[in-house]
């Protein structure tokens, strides 16, 4: 069965489907190219059977971003037997996808939604074995709204200073990412001796990949990351990351590993060791696996796929409430 990736609003398709992942990675800056764009790619490298559209198909597979709903509703005609697979990313629950693929495992049920990773970033340029255990630079790679402004004040730069270590916030404003990336280094870890981020508080970002940690891993970086659902997941050991939450906390973490060199070395091995579980060939696995083999065999199980594509919505509210199952 054929999955078509849904990308509406470009203005050259076939100069998107040529472009190389790990080459022109800032293609990739927002969410909707990411998921989308960037996972017909390498399915499409990989010799399986995909396309990118602007249109939905009459039938196969409709892989879409959440943030596309509103496109896919002036084409509600054409889904005809399509199977809707909607990629949640940060958004709430898609009730005109069939089937959800979400970032972490917060929402996960096995029949209706399912984990797939966020891609890890494309072209990515581990730290400098070199560098040893020095720690001299501490970097936040992200979208600035990402980080906790109290991590990004004076107040921290010159705690750092003190310690002859520079704080570069590799970031830019999620709206300005097409046209403002040209700066940002997100690919490139050679001289980053440890990785920072640590979100706002202002919830519990249920809905969040832990894609800064296995960036880390892939990298040769220890971590230093705020609590979150999608981080404590992947926590196995404590040579995974360090939990932090405050400047203080912070600082702390940073004098023991410097205190403490064999135990940031460590760090990094273990790094090395989690980093297979997130390659773009596991990743990669993932979406086979999802999309040819799981999402096909309940299709034929799920008694609401009968109905026309512009009843189902309501079916599956129904549905939620009578199982009493939150929102999100």
């Amino acid at each position: 069965m054929r999955a078509t990736f849904y990308l509406p609003g470009e203005d050259d398709l076939d100069r998107l489907r040529r472009i190389d992942p790990d080459r022109d990675w800032l293609e990739f800056a927002r969410g909707h190219r990411a998921w989308i764009l960037q996972t017909y790619l390498r399915l499409a490298a990989a010799g399986h059977d995909v396309d990118l559209a602007d249109e939905p198909p009459r039938d196969g597979m409709l892989v879409f971003h959440a943030n596309q709903v509103e496109s896919l509703l002036r084409y509600w005609w054409r889904w005809g037997d399509c199977l809707m697979i909607a990629v949640r990313a940060d958004h709430s629950e898609s009730h005109l996808a069939d089937f959800e693929l979400v970032q972490n495992r917060v929402w996960v049920d096995g029949s209706r939604r399912f984990f797939v990773p966020f891609w890890p970033q494309p072209g990515l340029v581990p730290r400098d074995p070199a560098r040893g255990a020095r720690i001299e630079r501490v970097a936040f790679k992200g979208f600035i709204k990402s980080l906790h402004p109290a991590f990004a004040s004076q107040a921290m730069s010159d705690e750092l200073r003190r310690r002859g270590i520079e704080l570069m916030i590799d970031a830019v404003d999620y709206r300005g990412a097409e046209t403002d990336g040209s700066r940002l280094r997100w690919a490139d870890y050679r001289d980053v001796d440890l990785v920072l981020a640590v979100r706002p508080p202002i919830g519990t970002y249920t809905d969040k990949p832990a894609s800064k940690l296995y960036n880390a891993w892939r990298a040769g970086v220890p971590a230093l990351l705020g609590p979150e659902p999608a981080f404590r997941e992947l926590y196995t050991d404590p040579l995974d990351y360090v939990e932090v939450s405050t400047v203080d906390e912070v600082l702390a973490a940073i004098d023991r590993l410097r205190a403490e060199p064999d135990l940031y070395l460590r760090m990094i091995d273990r790094g090395r060791q989690r980093a297979v579980e997130f390659s773009p060939e596991a990743v990669l696995e993932r979406w086979v696996d999802v999309l040819w083999r799981r999402i096909p065999a309940l299709a034929r199980e799920r008694p609401w796929h009968s109905f026309p594509p512009w009843i189902r919505p309501a079916l599956r509210r129904a549905e939620r409430l009578i199982e009493g199952r939150p929102s999100r």
